[in-house]
């Protein structure tokens, strides 16, 4: 039978077969590709070569020793054969016989069946394309290229069709299996004659493949719904300025005004105390004092001064009088005064004299000794002495000091109390400071040093008394710290209200980029009834005006390559980097939250 050889070109692709496919004038058409063919080392390449040959109703052999193509070949059931010489055969089906003589035998009736029925072999053709797997009482008539069977010599063979290439299809039977007489008879004939595919050996295949597919789609949707995002880091020109300025602060908020350098004082304490036993070594005589009574005698006949007032003498409490050497105190106050009417004045002019005209006596008064002990029991008669001073005439004399005792006891003492207040372990500075800072929290600027108040000390026994035996003293010393401070927030708003005006009278493109707010701090703090003032330092940084707004207009929605040149050319920008989240993405997101902005200062050197 005739045929049409078609020689591949390396430089040729598909579409070009499929076009000579289709311009071939006979039904058989030789496909011979050259050594090298890429285009047929596509799997979908085979479909498309076999889809056209079956709609132009012709039949494509392949011509080639490779095994890989004649495996593609074998997938689209299209005959194969070694050489133009050789008949074409289907690699896979051990019972196909040569393609050749199933042509000639088929040919034979094909123009007569062409003229005689050429509106059926349309329908029948229309149907294989919707149910390649069913059988037409007709299709019979048409014999598969690559399946051996035998036909009658005028069955009409119109072009091979790959779905009825069916492995272990038993051969029909020539006459009665041609013409089914009922609808029911056809179909029970094909259930006979099919084979059932077995599932199972495909059914890793399929789960593979379909959980593939699911991992492939959640990919997808990740990959350009949720993967893509951007971060655009920006480096930007400051100047860095020093800030000076004093401030005053007030204790109720209601007075204050940050953006007038008014700021509110606030102040926590923290009480902390420690506890510990100490020995005491205090000695104190607990014995009893001596007393008696001592009278002042002034006698008749002693001159006095003529002046009234010189002629009183009076002895007033707490006088100290030493008897014997030892020091008394006079318990209650007395007196041996010289009214007129005991004065006896004597003389004229500078001569006049004036006496005593009869004894005058205090009468007794009581003294006790200063100290405890023995050795203050006097007897009557030692020698007296007053401490205060006087010119008149008078004598003293006392009564036996009786009463005093010892008694020698440990007690708490002051130097004990000092040494065991020293020895107790208080809290450092530093946490102090601490707890003090956690009181106010991160939002503060501390003002000062700690204050700490007196300490409060307490002894059980108490300062200088008994401690009885087998007793351990025991000590508690208080100390309460204070500290002050103000929010920061208030302090932002002073710096940014004077550098803000600053800058508006400078150069108004100019904004602040960090208020040096983190680094603030006070010096000089004076805090009294009449000043509560400080000065605020820190270090400011300005720049020409780069937000994040404007990098996010700039680059939302553009290429990576777009953006940085867009950033770059700003006023003040040095550096731009944009960065998506994985390598596939290739612009900035158009959605603002999946981009973040990081604007780095960079200092003027």
């Amino acid at each position: 039978m005739n045929k049409d050889v078609i020689y591949i070109e390396p430089e040729q692709d598909i579409t070009d077969i499929l076009a000579n496919i289709k311009a071939s004038k006979n039904k058989i058409i030789a496909l011979v590709p050259p050594k090298k063919a890429g285009v047929l080392r596509s799997a979908v390449n085979f479909k498309l070569i076999a889809k056209t040959a079956r709609q132009n109703e012709k039949t494509v052999v392949l011509i080639t020793n490779d095994e890989a193509l004649r495996r593609l070949a074998n997938s689209v059931a299209m005959p194969t054969s070694k050489s133009l010489s050789s008949k074409p055969q289907l690699p896979d089906d051990d019972d196909a016989v040569e393609f050749g003589d199933e042509i000639d035998e088929a040919d034979d009736g094909a123009g007569a069946e062409d003229e005689e029925e050429p509106e059926e072999e349309s329908a029948e053709d229309d149907a294989e394309e919707e149910a390649p797997a069913e059988e037409d009482p007709k299709a019979s008539k048409k014999i598969p290229v690559a399946t051996a069977v035998k036909v009658a010599k005028k069955a009409p063979v119109k072009k091979p069709v790959e779905d009825d290439v069916i492995e272990g299809e038993p051969e029909p039977e020539p006459e009665e299996e041609k013409k089914p007489q009922t609808k029911n008879e056809k179909k029970i004939a094909k259930m006979k004659g099919a084979k059932i595919p077995n599932f199972a050996k495909y059914r890793k295949f399929i789960i593979a493949g379909a959980i593939a597919l699911v991992v492939i789609v959640l990919f997808s949707i990740w990959a350009t719904a949720i993967a893509p995002a951007a971060k655009i880091s920006v480096k930007v020109h400051t100047t860095s300025q020093n800030f000076t300025e004093k401030v005053n602060f007030v204790n109720d908020e209601s007075k204050s005004n940050p953006k007038e350098g008014i700021l509110f004082l606030e102040e926590q304490t923290v009480e902390k105390s420690a506890e510990g036993d100490f020995t005491a070594t205090g000695k104190v005589d607990k014995g009893t004092k001596a007393s008696g009574t001592i009278t002042i005698n002034r006698a008749k006949g002693d001159t006095v001064n003529c002046d009234e007032t010189d002629s009183n003498l009076s002895i007033p409490k707490n006088t100290t009088v030493t008897i014997g050497g030892k020091a008394f105190v006079v318990v209650d106050g007395g007196s041996a005064n010289a009214p007129d009417s005991k004065i006896e004045v004597i003389g004229r002019g500078s001569k006049q004299v004036c006496r005593l005209k009869e004894n005058i006596s205090s009468g007794a008064l009581k003294v006790i000794a200063k100290e405890v002990g023995e050795d203050y029991n006097v007897a009557a008669g030692k020698e007296i002495k007053l401490s205060i001073t006087t010119d008149k005439k008078y004598t003293v004399t006392s009564t036996a000091m009786t009463g005093g005792s010892s008694k020698i006891v440990t007690v708490v003492s002051k130097e004990d109390v000092e040494t065991a207040s020293s020895n107790l372990d208080m809290p450092s500075q530093g946490e102090i400071r601490e707890e003090l800072a956690n009181q106010f929290g991160a939002d503060y600027i501390f003002l000062g040093n700690i204050k700490q108040s007196e300490a409060a000390i307490t002894t059980s026994p108490a300062l200088n008394e008994e401690v009885g035996e087998n007793i351990t003293p025991k000590i508690v010393k208080k100390i309460t710290y204070s500290m002050y401070a103000v929010k920061r927030e208030p302090v932002k708003t002073y710096i940014e209200s004077i550098v803000s005006a600053e800058l508006k009278n400078k150069d108004d493109t100019q904004i602040i980029y960090d208020t040096g707010i983190d680094k603030a701090f006070f010096e000089a703090f004076q805090n009294s009834d009449n000043e509560n003032t400080a000065k605020l330092k820190t270090t400011v940084k300005t720049g020409p005006r780069v937000t994040d707004e404007e990098v996010r207009k700039k680059c939302l929605g553009a290429k990576v390559g777009e953006c940085k040149s867009r950033l770059t050319s700003m006023n003040g920008v040095s550096k731009a980097d944009p960065d998506t989240s994985y390598f596939f993405v290739m612009s900035i997101p158009e959605d603002t939250n999946k981009v973040e902005v990081v604007i780095e200062l960079e200092d003027d050197k």
